[in-house]
């Protein structure tokens, strides 16, 4: 049987935490409590990584990775092996994490997977880690049969110093599929330099909604003021999606030339897009758009709800922890999860107090979501 937690014993070492006081002055053994909520995390993803739901699984494997704790580099080189595609790629998105030696490993070994998605993850995993060593192995994919290996081999060559691959991105960006477009768009963002920009750039001159909002994104943090008229006009775009993206770029340029327009697009019929315009006025250090943060989190779509709860673990609110709270609550599991993963990414004592009464919740994915994210916090 799980041990269960005695919320009030943790909460006092929170509270400690929180105001400075000295483990020796608490009469809780603080420590115990401590260990024992390790364990029971432990073993809720050693549990969950066996689940036959294999979403639970997939879930498992990304939460292990977002707990940073290296004792659990085993469950991901095991959920690499997974049947399951998803748990696969998540469990290499999360190793580097944990480690980078048993990333480099697990990266060279999907490099033959079944799975498209999970064979370029490995290799936008080995070019993260800076794998010249794996260089020739790569260039064999080149020639795989399936072209979206072949655009993440040219990519993960182009990381890796091997230039003369970048064309291959640029022929993708223009022709064919739009799933082959999308993810050549979204390789020259991860690409960053001053060729893959202004590509970027170009790119917004399109009448494609999906190369428009692909490139957007793309841009994200790297937007300057050469594209302020641009974000401008797409930030009116008919499409919300473009509208979204757009707006989420002006939060990046400076305030002043800014913000009055932002703040406009706060009240647009979108609720997506009034999320992304109160981002990115928080950004830019304003307040005013505070209160959609509050209005969309009792929003009728639990969609909508989800992605305000997700957003709240970047923004740092005066209202967030009772924001994140009301989410903890929520009847919808994709609108707890997203909770769960935002006070994780939101650190502190806070943080603490809202998660652990997560560990009895009735979904495992979230008590695998609770469990990685609270063991970041007690690195």
């Amino acid at each position: 049987m799980r041990w269960k937690i005695n919320h009030t014993l943790a909460w006092v070492f929170v509270f400690g935490l929180a105001c400075g006081v000295a483990v020796a002055e608490n009469p809780v053994n603080t420590g115990e409590v401590v260990t024992k909520i390790r364990k029971q995390c432990y073993a809720i993803l050693q549990q969950a990584l066996k689940s036959e739901e294999a979403f639970v699984r997939s879930g498992a494997a990304r939460a292990v990775g977002e707990s940073e704790d290296a004792a659990l580099i085993p469950l991901l080189e095991k959920g690499a092996k997974d049947f399951y595609p998803t748990t696969r790629q998540f469990a290499l998105q999360g190793i580097s994490s944990l480690s980078k030696k048993k990333a480099r490993t697990l990266g060279r070994e999907r490099l033959e997977d079944s799975n498209v998605w999970v064979t370029s993850t490995a290799l936008d995993l080995l070019a993260d880690l800076n794998d010249t060593e794996s260089i020739d192995t790569i260039k064999l994919l080149l020639k795989a049969p399936d072209r979206m290996v072949r655009l993440a081999a040219a990519y993960a060559l182009v990381r890796l110093g091997e230039d003369e691959y970048f064309i291959e991105l640029t022929r993708a960006v223009k022709s064919g599929d739009i799933v082959h477009r999308f993810q050549a768009i979204t390789y020259l963002g991860k690409i960053g330099d001053e060729a893959s920009l202004r590509q970027l750039k170009d790119l917004l001159e399109s009448d494609e909604e999906q190369v428009l909002s692909a490139s957007l994104k793309s841009l994200g943090s790297r937007a300057d003021m050469e594209l302020f008229r641009p974000l401008v006009k797409l930030s009116l775009h008919e499409s919300p999606t473009v509208r979204r993206n757009a707006v989420l770029a002006l939060g990046y340029l400076p305030p002043r030339a800014v913000t009055k327009q932002v703040k406009l697009i706060c009240t647009d019929p979108d609720p997506l897009v009034q999320l992304s315009a109160a981002l990115a006025m928080h950004r830019l250090q304003s307040a005013e758009c505070n209160h959609v943060f509050t209005e969309l989190m009792d929003h009728k779509d639990f969609a909508v709800r989800a992605s305000t709860a997700r957003v709240l673990g970047k923004v740092d609110i005066p209202d967030r922890t009772r924001l994140l709270a009301k989410a903890l609550g929520d009847s919808k599991v994709r609108v707890r999860t997203a909770a769960v993963r935002a006070a994780g990414q939101m650190g502190g004592p806070e943080a603490f107090q809202l998660l652990i009464q997560m560990l009895d919740d009735p979904q495992e994915v979230i008590r695998a979501y609770t469990a990685g994210n609270l063991l970041k916090l007690m690195k």
